[in-house]
């Protein structure tokens, strides 16, 4: 595991100028998951597409595939393809929310913990 960048209680939302338009492949966002610490995963991933950074529009939307309750730390990566052109991606990770009811802290903001965003 290596550096994160948390986040609590608000989504992640990330602005990614490649200086020029250019084809992109597949875009992927990394997040760490350790309950017990707060760390939940994002509920989910949306990527958003723009040739001028004013206007964009939704190019994918990636869920997680693991449940909060799974107590051991892990990583999930957010891989969607997406096979257009583009200049600007926007990247925003959704907030689980609160700790859930059978957590030792139900009710406080959770974290998002980001690793890597990555375009192919």
């Amino acid at each position: 595991m290596g550096n994160w960048q948390g986040y609590q209680g608000k989504d992640v939302e990330v602005v990614l100028d490649m200086g020029k338009v250019k084809p992109v492949k597949q875009v992927s966002f990394g997040a760490l998951q350790d309950s017990r610490s707060w760390i939940i995963f994002p509920k989910a991933v949306e990527y958003w597409l723009s040739d001028d950074g004013k206007n964009y529009k939704l190019a994918a939307t990636i869920k997680t595939k693991i449940a909060p309750d799974s107590l051991e730390p892990q990583t999930q990566e957010y891989t969607a393809p997406i096979v257009k052109y583009s200049r600007y991606i926007k990247v925003i990770a959704k907030q689980y929310g609160p700790l859930p009811e059978w957590h030792e802290s139900k009710g406080i903001s959770s974290y998002i913990f980001a690793d890597e965003i990555t375009i192919e």
